[in-house]
């Protein structure tokens, strides 16, 4: 196992020759609805890759100058370590689709990218929400997410990085790292890949299957402890994590922790109540994403005849909500195709291919912003903005993979 944070330092520093990309605004062609959703992936690609790259991590939302800086460092942050896992994933799709060389080489250089977010916290094991090359806080940091949670790297000198990783972050890094690992990754990468995982879910292991932060406290949605109350979706969470970490390392200890979860603490049982179905209002977008990603590896690695049949009832319960609930939001039609994978029921149907057919990026347009100034005052500026493309990218990569979507669309 690879702890030593020194090694891994050195490892993304050979990397920074080949891996840094480019500044804000330095892509600006745009797609249009017209276009064939190849093209329009092709460009909304190159936006990400040209607008929303910082030091290979995936800056989901971008703020231009003047109220945003030469390179894509101000806007929301908080998901930056979610957005990258999920690209991780899609450039894999992309490499096991197609073979082509230039999405492994985009894929590792996420990979290296994970492993800054790692290294800038200094502390093996744990890994940031997002980090910034700058001596000094930017503006953001005092207007999204917590303003306490971000901290000076000692580390990585002249670096600030967010803290306080969620659950869902655990979920979206398991998720990029597996489907990296079985459809992208050489030998070599291979085993960068399984360190790293190693090393982050291992502490989380370590630490009584709970996220903590830089204080030694749990953060504030990094609950998946048997000895604390908590929701359904983060007992098949934590089992998916588990099922993962041991199918990429190999080490006994995971499927150990797995199974004790299972049989002394009834996470299987407690998985197949992960949707929420009423009431109503606790329902929540964010869940369904979060459970999706969980059931693609635990299906794939899962054997046993009983926990599969435990997991199809959890994964049902998501579709009697996915099966009616339309395409307005993006992530749906993901879950359809992920259903007719996992089951071989055919529910890919017309309206989804049309879904599919008429997918989106993120949007650009112009906002106002508050920005603080060091006397306290805050100056409005109008400027440019991007939103991201994750989950895209995500979509088409896995429905070309998996026969859904075809090439000249």
């Amino acid at each position: 196992m690879l702890r030593n944070l020194s090694v891994i330092l050195a490892v993304i520093i050979a990397n920074l020759g080949i891996n840094d990309a480019g500044f804000a605004q330095s892509v600006s062609d745009f797609p249009d609805r017209s276009d064939p959703l190849h093209k329009r992936m092709e460009m909304f690609d190159a936006l990400m890759r040209g607008n929303h790259w910082n030091e290979n991590t995936v800056m989901p939302y971008v703020i231009f100058p003047p109220a945003g800086l030469e390179k894509p460092l101000i806007g929301n942050q908080e998901d930056c370590a979610g957005h990258t896992a999920v690209y991780l994933a899609a450039y894999s799709f992309q490499y096991a689709s197609t073979g082509d060389p230039k999405a492994r080489q985009w894929a590792n250089q996420i990979l290296d990218g994970l492993l800054r977010l790692e290294a800038v916290t200094g502390i093996s094991g744990w890994v940031a929400r997002s980090f910034n090359q700058t001596d000094t806080p930017l503006w953001h940091e005092k207007t999204n997410f917590f303003s306490t949670e971000w901290h000076a790297s000692t580390s990585m000198p002249g670096y600030r990085w967010q803290g306080d990783l969620s659950s869902d972050k655990f979920v979206d890094i398991c998720f990029g790292i597996s489907t990296y690992y079985d459809y992208c990754a050489d030998e070599t990468q291979k085993k960068i890949a399984a360190d790293f995982l190693d090393r982050f879910v291992g502490r989380v292991v370590d630490h009584n299957f709970r996220l903590v932060d830089v204080d030694n406290k749990m953060t504030l949605w990094g609950n998946f402890c048997p000895d604390l109350p908590h929701a359904e979706l983060n007992s098949l969470e934590m089992l998916s994590g588990l099922k993962t970490a041991h199918h990429v390392t190999g080490d006994a200890r995971y499927d150990k922790a797995y199974r004790m979860l299972i049989e002394k603490h009834g996470y299987d049982d407690r998985a197949i109540m992960a949707k929420v179905l009423h009431p109503k209002e606790w329902m929540t977008p964010w869940d369904d994403q979060l459970a999706a990603q969980s059931y693609y590896p635990l299906f794939r690695y899962e054997t046993d005849a009983d926990l599969l049949q435990k997991y199809r009832m959890s994964l049902n319960r998501h579709w009697h909500y996915w099966k009616d609930a339309g395409f307005e939001d993006e992530h749906m039609v993901f879950y359809h195709m992920l259903y007719e994978t996992i089951t071989d029921d055919k529910v890919v149907g017309p309206d989804a291919i049309d879904a599919l057919k008429s997918m989106w990026g993120g949007e650009r347009g112009t906002g106002q912003f508050s920005v603080p100034q060091a006397d306290g005052s805050f100056e409005s500026m109008e400027s440019a903005y991007e939103g991201h493309t994750t989950y895209l990218a995500l979509n088409y990569w896995f429905g070309r993979l998996y026969g859904f979507i075809q090439p000249e669309w």
